[in-house]
């Protein structure tokens, strides 16, 4: 009971220290972004902006204005965007609920009867926390990897249409 409570106050903790780390500033939302051309080469990059004639592509991290690509409306045939650090996050809350849920778990089941093969309660939930743990990485990982698919395919309809959800996730928006 002892062990519960103090793994109990360390995540009551953390979590704490977290609430306060988080400052008023407005973070950059930056999004990957997947280009394949009508032309079947494919581009990709940070998505810095999009306006009625083309996007803007920036090939490597460095927003700055020289490094963008632009790539015209009529040569677009498939976007594929997702948010840079998704799949990152994604795995954090996947591996925190596996802990959370392997430890809850080991805790409800209790100590075994003396024998052979017995375990404790806590030796239960940090069994338990290390092995759901794992598999909610990689559950969390999985999910997270999803990009939203966007088809243009040259059409200055379909990209007249898909124009205000394209600007949503550029860096700047028009």
């Amino acid at each position: 009971m002892k062990a519960t409570s103090i793994i109990l106050m360390g995540i009551l903790l953390l979590y704490s220290m977290r609430g306060q780390a988080q400052n008023a500033t407005k973070k950059v939302k930056l999004h990957k972004v997947w280009v394949s051309l009508t032309d079947s080469s494919k581009v990709k990059g940070v998505l810095y902006s999009a306006d009625e004639n083309a996007i803007k592509i920036a090939k490597n991290y460095s927003l700055d204005v020289s490094n963008l690509t632009s790539i015209n409306y009529q040569n677009l045939d498939i976007l594929r965007i997702r948010r840079k650090g998704k799949v990152g996050k994604g795995a954090w809350i996947g591996a925190l609920s596996g802990v959370g849920a392997g430890m809850l778990i080991g805790l409800i089941d209790g100590d075994d009867e003396p024998g052979l093969f017995s375990m404790t309660m806590e030796e239960k939930a940090l069994l338990g926390g290390i092995l759901l743990g794992v598999v909610g990485t990689g559950i969390g990982a999985l999910i997270a990897t999803k990009k939203e698919k966007i088809v243009i395919n040259g059409d200055i309809e379909n990209y007249e249409k898909m124009l205000k959800t394209i600007q949503s996730y550029s860096f700047t928006p028009n």
